[in-house]
């Protein structure tokens, strides 16, 4: 475009110094005002192009500053493209962990409530322990038991010799239908037993669970005589004390008078 500019300036230049020329011959007057007026023009047109020279410069500059303005733009946007696209996944993951937060809550909850119904429940259970912990610790475990008018008598070996007649039996652990005590309770006990015989002899011992663990031992001939014994034992729960007869002569024990007793020292 400049260079066709350039061209078409030339030949305006050339047409006027032509014409210029032709008439210059016609007078000397005439070719001086035509030199006068070729300067003018040609100084003018060396201000256009240089005009033109410049402004196609500064438009030249304007088009690269708006390339790299419209590039410029283009990455702003390819930019906030991926920003927009991390910031949905953001949210995505934000929202995954807010409902993954009200599920760990809610199983919290819910396990906050088993553990309180569950304390709840286990404080009950001590509760009624610690209860009947404490009625059995202030009810006192004690009996006392006699041969009665109506019992025959031990008359075989390795039978229990069944006090048959409680006089008074706290705690019910004396079985006086099988001659038997049954602790109720883990604790110190004592026993206490006597045996009167009218003739004959007497062979025995205190039993637990099946084990000797006294002797007593009643010689009737030819006199009434009698045999105590007491032992203090440690019990667990459901321990068994019984009087067991051992000897193969039949003794006639007399009633009343014979008797098995005891109690509960202290729990342990």
């Amino acid at each position: 475009m400049r260079r066709r500019y350039f061209i078409a300036l030339v030949e305006i230049l050339g047409f006027f110094h032509i014409a210029c020329s032709g008439s210059g011959n016609n007078s000397e007057n005439t070719s001086s005002s035509s030199s006068s007026n070729t300067t003018i023009l040609n100084n003018m047109l060396a201000r256009e192009i240089l005009q033109r020279q410049a402004l196609e410069n500064r438009v030249a500059t304007l088009e690269r500053q708006i390339t790299v303005l419209i590039s410029d733009a283009m990455n702003g946007q390819r930019a906030c493209s991926a920003l927009q696209r991390d910031v949905q996944g953001i949210s995505l993951k934000q929202n995954n962990m807010a409902s993954s937060l009200q599920t760990i809550t809610q199983r919290v909850d819910s396990e906050n409530v088993n553990m309180r119904e569950s304390l709840r429940n286990l404080s009950n259970i001590s509760s009624k322990l610690l209860s009947k912990d404490s009625q059995l610790s202030e009810t006192p475990i004690a009996f006392l038991a006699r041969i009665s008018e109506r019992s025959p008598g031990p008359t075989q070996i390795e039978k229990t010799l069944e006090f048959d007649s409680a006089e008074f039996n706290y705690g019910h652990a004396y079985d006086a239908s099988s001659g038997t005590f049954q602790a109720p309770m883990a604790g110190l006990y004592n026993f206490q037993t006597t045996v009167y015989i009218l003739s004959g002899t007497f062979e025995g011992y205190i039993s637990k669970n099946g084990v000797p663990e006294v002797y007593l031992s009643v010689r009737g001939i030819p006199y009434q005589v009698s045999d105590s014994v007491s032992i203090t034992l440690s019990l667990s729960h459901g321990d068994r004390i019984w009087l067991v007869r051992t000897d193969q002569w039949r003794s006639n024990v007399a009633p009343r008078k014979s008797l098995f007793s005891g109690y509960l020292i202290r729990a342990t």
